[in-house]
Formats: C-alpha cells, sequence, structure tokens
C-alpha cells in the first residue's frame, strides 16, 4: 500500500510537471538561448502610459539579435516603472502573440472606447505569456490596466500597472504593435 502511495505520487508530480504551461515569450528563450545580444529599440515608436503617481509603462518595437548566430526576431518589448514597490521590469511578447494582440486592441477595445454603461461592467482581458491587459468600463470609470509577470527565482510576481486617465492612448498602442513584423 505504501509503495502505490508513492508511485501514485511520483506520476502526480511528473504529470503536474510535464503540463506547466510556459510562461516565458518566445523573445525571452531566444535572449537567454544566446551567448551574445544585441536588442535595437525603435525609441520613435512608443506607446506610453503614465498614471497620477508617476508610474510608467512604455511598449515598443525592439529587434534581438544573437551576436554569434546571427539570426534576429522582432518582438514587443514592455519597460515598467511602479513604486510600491520601487521597481523597474521589463517584458518581451513576442512575435507569436503579436498578431492576437493587434486583433484584440482592433476587434476588442478600439469599438468600445466610448462605451457608456448603466449600472453594469465590462472588462476586456488579453493574456500573453508575459503580460496581461485589461481594459474595464463602468458607468463613471474607464481604466486600463497592465499586469508584468517577473521571473525571479523562478517564482512568478505581478507587477500591476493602471490608470483612467490615459485610455484614449490606446490607439498608440495599436500604432506600435503593427509596426513589429
Amino acid at each position: 500500500m505504501k509503495n502505490l502511495l508513492t508511485i501514485t505520487l511520483i506520476l502526480f508530480s511528473i504529470i503536474s510537471y510535464s503540463q506547466k504551461e510556459n510562461v516565458e515569450s518566445t523573445t525571452r528563450l531566444f535572449i537567454d538561448k544566446a551567448q551574445f545580444t544585441r536588442i535595437n529599440k525603435d525609441w520613435n515608436t512608443t506607446a506610453e502610459f503614465k498614471s497620477g503617481i508617476g508610474e510608467v509603462v512604455n511598449f515598443y518595437p525592439i529587434e534581438v539579435i544573437d551576436l554569434k548566430a546571427g539570426t534576429k526576431v522582432n518582438a514587443l518589448q514592455i519597460d515598467m516603472y511602479i513604486k510600491n514597490p520601487d521597481i523597474y521590469k521589463t517584458a518581451w511578447i513576442g512575435i507569436d502573440e503579436i498578431e492576437e494582440f493587434i486583433n484584440f486592441v482592433e476587434d476588442n477595445v478600439i469599438p468600445n472606447l466610448d462605451l457608456k454603461l448603466k449600472e453594469k461592467s465590462s472588462e476586456f482581458i488579453f493574456k500573453a505569456k508575459e503580460m496581461t491587459m485589461s481594459y474595464f468600463v463602468n458607468e463613471k470609470n474607464r481604466r486600463i490596466t497592465i499586469k508584468l509577470n517577473s521571473y525571479d527565482n523562478d517564482k512568478v510576481l505581478n507587477y500591476t500597472f493602471w490608470t483612467e486617465t490615459q485610455v484614449d492612448k490606446i490607439p498608440r498602442l495599436l500604432t506600435v504593435l503593427k509596426k513589429i513584423k
């Protein structure tokens, strides 16, 4: 009986581990694999969101080059500065997730920027491997929330930025996304 319990626990652990979803973007995996890396950032094409307390999130296209292999990938870099805790984090959305992100913003967020609700609310959520963006609407407020997953010592910590005053800048984010090919 003891051996059966032990075997069951081992099998459960193996199955659970093998079903673990990859939470790192293809860009992070590319950077981690490369011995020498160059990241080119396009500072002319950015979407910036600021909160009332001085927190900032920037989105911009990047090109990552494995200098040894000579291979390149395009991606979206997200830099977030938040005050509690006082921290600066970077995340990436790989090229494999960009088209879905564009479709989400075009089909769900942009058409609902002027949505008016009475005694109701609606939230539109996009989940990428390293970031979750939500657009929330109720009868009084509109809010954009951006959460980054940080990979520190195999723990996933969520860093969250939100703003109600910068929602009208979402179309600029769409422009940035469309620059990534």
